[in-house]
Parts: structure tokens; C-alpha cells; sequence
């Protein structure tokens, strides 16, 4: 046996005019829901990218280069060093130190041609890798510390070298999101590149501890 089932439907009132002004009082009250929803969807979205933007603004990092002369003790000392001035941690991906083109693995090769050091001597030198580590917001590394006791004559052309336009620190540093940023930090560059992912240079300055060819 075959049963029709009739779909309900609105009933008609027998006015024309009744009818229409019911028909486009629906089809308002539908375009106006539909409006609704999708200014309501667009608004959520810029609420998340607002949310990303200021997720991503309070864990951005910003590496820095400084140097300078400092006495402590009696014992006066030349000092270069990184820091982060950012307000999140800074995971140093790669560093390449460079003096007049040329690209340095440790602190001591790069004083034998910048500053005269004697590299197979055992003249004292303070250094520090900070390649490969995280950097909190607001803490700094010396990666390199000479004594004026030590060499005055090194002394003396590490302090002309430290700010001189030859030396190039470039850094590749990333944020905990994985967002990445490049440059050379001795040029005290506000914007620095921003770089999908950083590439491990072919002369990293890592004191030597990297598997990087020379």
C-alpha cells in the first residue's frame, strides 16, 4: 500500500497582501539571522588572530649585541657580549662571527687576526658558546673576556675591533612558536629579518663543538 505523506506548509490566510507581507517578514528575518551568523563568525576570527597576535607579542625575543671595558677589582677587562631584550626566550639557533670576511670558530683564532694574539700561546682568555642554547628575556652571555693584564696590546685592538664596522656577528634566533629572526647583530638593527627556518652557517662559531664543515 502506498501512504502519502504531505509535508506541513503555511496556511494561507486569504489575503494577498497578508500573505506577501508574511512572506518577506520570513525571508527578513532569515537574511537577518544569516547576517547575524556571519558577522558573528568573522568576529570570532579576528578575536583568535588578535589572541595569536598577542600570544606571539608576549614571547617574542630580541637579541642584541654589546661591548665595552669594565674594571672590577683593580683588574680592568674588555667584554663582548649578547643579550636578549626581548620579553620572551631566544633559542640561538646559529652564530657566525666574522672579522674582515672571514668567518671564526672560536674567540682565540678570531683575537689571532683580529687583535695579533699568539693562538698557541697560553695567554688567558675568558669565552663562552651560546650557540645552541636558550636565552631568557632579559639575561645576556659575555662570550668573550680579555684581560688588559693579560695582553695590553691585544687589549688595546680588541677594544678598536669590538665596535669596529669589519666585525659581523650574525645570529639566526627563534621564539618558543618556532618563529625565526636573522641578522647581524652589530649593526643594532631594530627590524631584523624574519627567516622561515635558520640554516647552520658553514663556519659556525661554536668554539668548535658543532659537526659544521670548516
Amino acid at each position: 500500500m502506498d501512504v502519502e505523506i504531505h509535508a506541513p506548509h503555511p496556511h494561507k490566510s486569504g489575503h494577498n497582501w497578508v500573505d506577501l507581507v508574511v512572506a518577506v517578514s520570513a525571508l527578513f528575518v532569515s537574511v537577518v539571522s544569516l547576517g547575524i551568523g556571519i558577522l558573528h563568525g568573522r568576529t570570532m576570527e579576528r578575536m583568535a588572530e588578535e589572541n595569536a597576535r598577542l600570544v606571539a607579542a608576549n614571547s617574542w625575543p630580541f637579541m642584541s649585541y654589546g661591548a665595552g671595558t669594565g674594571t672590577t677589582e683593580g683588574v680592568t677587562r674588555v667584554h663582548m657580549q649578547v643579550f636578549n631584550s626581548g620579553v620572551g626566550p631566544a633559542k640561538i639557533e646559529s652564530a657566525e662571527l666574522k672579522w674582515k670576511g672571514v668567518a671564526y670558530r672560536g674567540v682565540r683564532e678570531f683575537l689571532a687576526a683580529c687583535c695579533d694574539l699568539d693562538a698557541a700561546s697560553d695567554t688567558p682568555v675568558d669565552s663562552d658558546v651560546f650557540a645552541n642554547y636558550v636565552v631568557p628575556a632579559g639575561a645576556n652571555i659575555r662570550f668573550l673576556e680579555f684581560s688588559k693584564s693579560a695582553n695590553p696590546a691585544v687589549f688595546s685592538a680588541l677594544q678598536r675591533a669590538m665596535l669596529s664596522s669589519e666585525l659581523q656577528l650574525n645570529v639566526c634566533y627563534c621564539s618558543i612558536f618556532d618563529e625565526c629572526w636573522q641578522g647581524d647583530l652589530t649593526t643594532l638593527n631594530l627590524k631584523p629579518k624574519h627567516v622561515e627556518a635558520c640554516t647552520v652557517p658553514k663556519v659556525p662559531f661554536d668554539e668548535g663543538l658543532s659537526k659544521g664543515k670548516s
